[in-house]
């Protein structure tokens, strides 16, 4: 008679197998060379509100970047073809085959590598050459009440951030439908929030707390039972605390500013830039001991009619603007220069920054991708903490 232990293991071994060798089916929206470029085009995806992933394609020797991953295969069809329909993502394709270096059980031999198979949605062209959801283990947390009753017509959560060491952190997560690619709502930490029950197409709910500054933590939240997440408490009023402890960035860490884009050829940023930017000035002044270097880029290595800051320094509107011709590289410059005067302008002192303009050297797609707005872009990276 075989053991019980010996059967469990022989039918974890198999369950293993078919996970390894089932046909997975993966929606790509980007491939690239380096792997640095796919996490940083996985942050643009994830910043739009769509789930995100990276793995290599050992074949090809490119780092894919997938928004979905299955073995259904009409699955795949129907939702790559909503998001070449609905998204900028026009070139996504459905790769069929196995990407990373899944692990093989000893007791099973690999399968062969097969050919990679582009079904139907596949690019014209070659893919340009252009992290993992993070969840908290946290002591409980019990909130102090002081709010006054409120009528509760659902169910009452609270969302507390705050740093390793415990210090709070004020800022907002977002409830994101990632298979739709859009946000639900916006929840301010630290307030009182009734909830409506949720339909079965957003439970559990996917709640993402990505303030700048700090790594993206994402919370998967199920409605029905919210203690089933780790740290999870009801409060003294009967509200489920959700608990966010928030890892700062450090030396050497480089973060994408995905919500501050520019106006066509210009140094001045669209108005809602000024939210990351004052985040980024938030971040300074919490840490003192900061010092970054702000990277420029840009789309194209045209030279071009440049609109650049005027004397009034007018960040967020072209009016008072000026204009000169200049290079990719001098655009990457100036732009660069107008994140470090922000922060000199709301009591940053200049020697904690610095920066380094990369003209078109370091686009992460073809200039003349749906996708081009990434290339004009500002990274921030920390020299010091």
């Amino acid at each position: 008679m075989i053991p019980s232990s010996r059967i469990v293991c022989i039918v974890t071994l198999l369950l293993v197998c078919c996970d390894c060798f089932a046909q997975q089916f993966y929606i790509i929206v980007g491939a690239f060379a380096q792997e640095s470029n796919a996490q940083k085009f996985t942050g643009y995806v994830r910043s739009l509100r769509y789930s995100a992933q990276y793995e290599l394609n050992t074949d090809k020797n490119y780092f894919y970047v997938y928004t979905l991953r299955g073995t259904n295969r009409e699955d795949a069809l129907t939702q790559v073809k909503a998001l070449q329909k609905e998204s900028e993502f026009k070139d996504a394709w459905v790769f069929a085959g196995q990407l990373g270096n899944p692990v093989t059980p000893t007791a099973v031999e690999p399968s062969p590598a097969k050919e990679e198979e582009k079904i139907e949605a596949q690019p014209a062209a070659g893919a340009p050459d252009t992290a993992a959801i993070a969840v908290a283990s946290l002591p409980p947390v019990v909130a102090a009440v002081a709010e006054p009753e409120m009528k509760v017509k659902g169910k009452l959560f609270k969302f507390q951030l705050m740093t390793i060491d415990g210090q709070p952190v004020h800022g907002e997560v977002h409830n994101v439908d990632y298979q739709r690619g859009r946000e639900i709502a916006a929840y301010k930490s630290d307030e009182y929030i009734d909830m409506l029950a949720r339909s079965s197409s957003n439970n559990p709910m996917s709640i993402v707390c990505g303030i700048f500054g700090y790594k993206e933590v994402v919370k998967l939240v199920d409605y029905n039972n919210p203690d089933v997440e780790q740290g999870v408490v009801k409060d003294a009023r009967g509200a489920w605390i959700i608990p966010y402890r928030l890892e700062r960035l450090k030396k050497g860490d480089v973060s994408v500013m995905y919500h501050v884009s520019f106006y066509k050829d210009a140094v001045v940023m669209l108005p809602r830039s000024k939210e990351e930017l004052d985040e980024l000035v938030t971040m300074m002044k919490d840490n003192p001991n900061y010092k970054i270097k702000i990277h420029g880029h840009c789309n194209g290595t045209y030279s071009r009619r440049i609109i650049a800051l005027g004397p009034g320094k007018n960040y967020f509107n072209v009016s008072g603007s000026d204009e000169r011709n200049g290079s990719a590289k001098e655009l990457s410059k100036l732009r660069a220069e107008a994140v470090k005067s922000y922060l000199s302008d709301n009591e940053i002192a200049a020697e904690r920054s610095e920066i380094y303009a990369w003209g078109a050297l370091n686009m992460l797609v073809s200039e003349t991708s749906t996708s081009a707005k990434l290339n004009d872009r500002i990274e921030i990276e920390i020299l010091q903490d």
